[in-house]
Parts: C-alpha cells; structure tokens; sequence
C-alpha cells in the first residue's frame, strides 16, 4: 500500500509539472475562478426580485435563497448532554403522543379565547371552527393539556397537498432544497435520484460547496408535512414572529446564543454585545428577537467567519450576519455573494459596514420582504404557502431542515427564561387532500447505485481476448447478446458494478448446455434494491465472432459514443465527452476526475475513455486535461456530440 501510494505522489507530481507547462505554452493565463452571477440581488439599486427564478449559465438550478451554513437542522444525535441533563427536550423529532388535558375545576370553568383557557369541550369546539383536521387534534390535545396559554390558529391555504409537493420537490432548473452530508455521514436515503444525480458514472453534483446535496422527494414530503412540527418543541417553526415587549429579553437571546462566537460577546468596535443589538433591532423592525438571534445562529454557526468579522479580501469591513443574497452554487461562491449584496447601496441601510448595521438591516428585510407579506413564521419562510404573490419561491433557506433546527432554538429561549406559559401564537398551516397518516421520515440506507459499467464474455478470466456484445455495452440498457464459436462449452462473464458496495450475481463461469442459454446478472446495491441485465449467450454454426480488444478498440469508442447518445436522449442523463462527472458541464471537477484515470486511481473502461480522450489519439493524458482548461476559460471549445 506505501509503495502504491508514493508511486500515486509521484505520478500526479509529474502530471501537475506536465499541465503548468502545457498551460504556459497553450493557455498563457488560465482563470479558473469564474463567479455567477447574482440577478437583481447585487443591483446598486437594492431591490430584490425574488419571484425570479434563478439559473446558471447552463441552466442548472440554483436555489434563490441564502444557504444556513452554520449550525442546521437538529438531528438525532446533535443534542448536548448539557441538554439531557437538565431534563429538557433533548431536540428528537418525536411527534406528540396524544392524551387528554388535566385542568383544575377552576379551569374547566373558564372560558376565555383571547387567553387560550377554556375547558376540553370548548378546546374541542374551538379546533373544528379554526378548521383543524382530524389528523392534527390528537397532538394539539396534548399541547394544550401542557401549555394551556397557548394559542393555535389554522392557516387555511387553500393548497392541494399533491400541488404543494409538486411545487416544492426538487426539479432540473429549480432545485428549491437541500440537504447536508459530508463523506462520514453521506445521507444517501436523503438525496435525490432524480435531480444532480448520474447513474453511469454514481456522482451526485453538490449545489453549494462540496456538501448541500439535492434533497429527495421523500425528505421534503416529510420536513414540509406540519404535522411533524406540532410537539411542544418543533411547534415553535409556526410561532408568529413578531416582536412582543415583556416576552422576549435579553437571557433569552443569549440562551439561544450559547455555544457560539456572539455568546456574550461583542463585535468589534461596538460597546453593545450581541444579544443586546439583537434585541435593539427587535423593537426597530418589529420581528421576533429571539427569531433573529435563532436566525443568525443558524447563518453563522458557532465559530465566526468573514460574513461575521468583517474581513473578506474580497469585500473588506462588509458584513453580513444573515447571509441575505447569499445564493447558492456549485462552486461554493454563496457567501461571497452575501457580502457583494451587503457592499451595495441604497435599501436596508446598506453598505452593512458594521456588524450592528448588517444585524439591524437585516432584520428590517426580513420584516419587509417576508413577515410584512405573510410569511410570519419559520415555516412559512422556508416553504412559502401564504405569500400568493409568489407562492412557492421567495423562500428565505434552502436546508430542509432549517425549520424545524430554528425552531428547537426557539424553543430553549423561551424554556430556560421561564416563558413557556407566555400566551405564544402559533399559525399552522392546513393543506387540502393531505396524506391522512403523518409523512414518515424515509430511511437514511446506503448507495442506491445499481448499475453495471461493464459485461465482457471471455473464456476465462485471465483471457485478454473478448467476445463482442451487442448492442455495445451502457448502463441503462438491459438486455445484450453475444455469439461465441460452435461447440464452445464454457465461457466466463465478467460484470463490474459502477459502485464497489453494489454486488453481483448470475456472472463468473457459465456452462452452454444447449446452443443458446440466457443469463441473469442481478445487482443489488447498497441500499437493497435491485436491478437485473440479461445476456443471451448463442453458438453460432461454427463461425467465431470474437477479437482482440486492441483491434476492436476504435470500433468500441465510437460504438460506446454512440450507444451513450442514445441513451442520454432516452434517460436524461449528461454523459458528453469531457463530462466526466456527468453533471451536465465542463468544469473543474471533470479535471480531477481526469487525473484519477492518469494515475490509476480509477479504471478506465470504454465509456470512461470515450469521455476523457479530448484530442482523439487514443490516450488520456495531460493533453487531455489542457483542452478542458482551454474549454473552461473559452480558448476552444469542445464539441459535445
């Protein structure tokens, strides 16, 4: 393995050397750093239109909402053991368990809506006028025998459920929702198949940085299904977020500050901590202090960056606490888009040169562009089903999961300062035609990958001659055939997966019995599910179909070119020649994919050769890798077949 690794080192030293001096001789200067666009979000102006759908130069999608970047959604095992501890809610997505109100006598006497007291009979008759259904009572039953004070008011959008999912789910040219997942913990269960996923190759396309992948259709059903949200933690993503006097103070803002860089602290050059210009720009703007504070955290996470110190070469003393046009690309160029918003002129007291303009401003755009227009709850600000004007965009995040890890934040804020029995509003969303059971949360299992790259038909397994098989060899067709000589008794079926963790069977040494046998090859992927080919192995009357893969190597490239062209006509998949990730561009990550093939990091098959052989002589070399850079920066262009 250290043999093969220091070879490894050596290889790409070598290559890097080769590339510097081709790019010198064919390039000059080669500017990979290529920034999108942001539309009317950077305009000196100040105005946003957030109605606008936003796409980049390809087309791809991008979503038109600033991207959390910081601590996000809580997840099972994200909570402290300080939280265990104190005999809180630990912050688990467990829905309510239903059970009946406990009240005094004095209670049940009491009739009182504006103050949320009033006995079971009157709460039950109070659920039917607000027009709850009969899936959400058993949970609201339960809040209520806990938080009596409180008050839940159904928000009747008028939306048909399949309507709303439709809208929502994630589309080639709108991808409205992400999830985060790193190498260690990869969420394939999470992520879309549909949408920046390519099966020939297994590469998922990352829509911020290298992390915030498209979510599935199964996630999203289940973090936008309400019913998910109404436990006394979570119903805090439908608390209306304005600013109420008495309710929120200062305690409760450093609570939700706790364990990051604004923890009773202060910015630079202010004399005011945090917590204390938090709640200042409460009571200018009219939002929630304690939804700004659970805003900023969730944007800035616990260690501070350049949005938050204001010390970005690009945009030096620019801040921007809420990461507003912060919009997300593949590159990963979110927050700098963020700080050239916040640099402009003209609305929200922008340029946000300090971090208390960039606090104050910010939360007087999130009045102004959201609350003001009815999206007044967390909820509603992620998923936009109230604001008709622009229903479905003008969403404010793109991590599905924001709503419900803001919301556990509000929680705590309101539980460690002794608020709960505060009369807190909470306006929840109601949707025609709804699933009648709760969406489930769908398993987080393995790589769904399975899909064959390869089938050779050999004697044997060492033999380096080949039989051809027809049509030529791509993952998304199913059935080939093959002729071997007469009287040939044996033969040996050689399958590759596209991902190691799939695993094959129906392949290896296969007896002819008779003159034509079928074969099923099953690939059962990671995740359990299956995908079956079939190859129809015929002796032929004495005539031998089979060469050498040297002489057919030409003949199999344009086959295979070929053969994918048809193919990504029929699945929608971007397989064109440079494309190695098969993202549907020609970027700087087809380059790396490149190099990995140069130094034998991954294997090279027909299909792999066909993409990555730019200049055509047959070879993938650093040549190769210069026409790509050539590509990027539009010294040349490659023609995609």
């Amino acid at each position: 393995m250290k043999k093969r690794s220091r070879k490894i080192v050596k290889k790409l030293t070598s290559l890097m050397l080769c590339i510097a001096y081709f790019t010198v001789i064919l390039c000059g200067s080669v500017y990979m750093n290529s920034i999108n666009s942001v539309n009317a979000a950077t305009e000196d102006s100040g105005v946003v239109d957030f109605c606008a759908v936003q796409t980049d130069e390809d087309g791809a999608g991008l979503s038109e909402t600033p991207l959390a970047t910081g601590n996000d959604a809580i997840s099972d095992d994200e909570i402290s053991d300080e939280d265990q501890s104190t005999g809180e809610d630990s912050g688990e997505e467990n829905l309510a368990t239903p059970g009946d109100s406990e009240m005094t006598a004095d209670e049940e006497n009491s009739v009182d809506i504006n103050n949320a007291t009033y006995d079971k009979t009157d709460f039950e008759q109070y659920m039917k006028s607000q027009g709850f259904p009969d899936s959400y009572k058993p949970y609201l039953r339960e809040m209520h025998s806990k938080h009596p004070t409180w008050i839940f008011k159904a928000v009747k959008t008028g939306i048909d459920w399949n309507t709303l999912i439709e809208n929502e789910k994630n589309k080639p040219g709108a991808v409205k929702n992400l999830y985060e997942c790193y190498p260690s913990s990869p969420h394939y269960g999470y992520r879309s198949t549909e949408v920046g996923y390519n099966w020939a190759t297994d590469r998922y396309t990352p829509y911020d940085g290298y992390v915030w992948f498209a979510a599935s259709e199964d996630i999203v059903k289940f973090y936008i299904d309400p019913r998910i949200y109404l436990d006394e933690v979570y119903v805090f993503a439908f608390e209306a977020l304005s600013y109420q006097e008495g309710a929120q103070n200062k305690n409760g803002v450093e609570a939700i500050l706790k364990g990051s860089f604004m923890y009773k602290s202060k910015p630079k050059g202010s004399n005011l901590y945090y917590s204390q210009i938090m709640l200042n720009a409460a009571k200018k703007s009219g939002v929630s202090a304690y939804h700004i504070a659970s805003r900023i955290r969730q944007e800035m996470g616990s260690e501070a960056g350049v949005a938050a110190l204001g010390n970005s070469s690009s945009y030096p003393g620019i801040y921007n606490f809420f990461n507003i046009g912060a919009y997300d690309s593949s590159e990963g160029n979110a927050i700098l888009n963020g700080l050239r918003y916040a640099s402009g002129s003209g609305s929200y007291g922008r340029p946000w040169n300090s971090a208390v303009k960039s606090i104050e401003g910010g939360a007087s755009y999130i009045s102004g562009s959201f609350i003001s227009e009815g999206q007044d709850t967390i909820y509603t600000q992620k998923f936009n089903v109230t604001n008709k004007d622009c229903l479905f965009w003008n969403q404010y995040m793109s991590n599905v999961q924001a709503p419900s890890s803001e919301a556990y934040s509000q929680y705590k804020a309101y539980a460690n300062n002794g608020l709960l029995e505060s009369s807190i509003v909470f306006k929840i969303p109601v949707y025609t035609n709804m699933p009648k059971k709760t969406c489930e949360k769908p398993a987080d299992t393995g790589n769904p990958n399975n899909w064959l790259d390869d089938i050779a038909v050999k004697k044997s397994p060492k033999d380096s001659t080949k039989y051809k098989i027809s049509p030529s060899f791509s993952g998304d067709v199913l059935e080939y055939s093959v002729t071997v000589p007469a009287g040939t008794k044996q033969v040996y079926v050689d399958a590759e997966p596209v991902n190691r963790e799939a695993v094959i069977s129906g392949d290896g040494y296969i007896t002819l019995d008779s003159n034509k046998k079928t074969v099923k090859m099953v690939v059962k992927a990671e995740n359990g599910k299956t995908r079956t080919y079939k190859l129809s192995i015929v002796r032929s009357g004495g005539s031998t179909s089979s060469t050498t893969e040297k002489k057919t190597e030409k003949t199999t490239q344009k086959s295979t070119e070929k053969t994918t062209e048809k193919s990504t006509q029929k699945t929608d998949q971007s397989v064109h020649k440079g494309d190695l990730s098969g993202d549907g561009k020609i970027n700087a990550l087809d380059i790396i994919f490149i190099q990995r093939l140069i130094v034998g990091l991954d294997k090279v098959t027909d299909t792999k050769k066909a993409l990555a052989d730019i200049n055509g002589d047959g070879k993938i070399n650093a040549l190769d890798i210069i026409f790509v850079q050539r590509h990027i920066v539009g010294l040349q262009k490659i023609e995609w077949k």
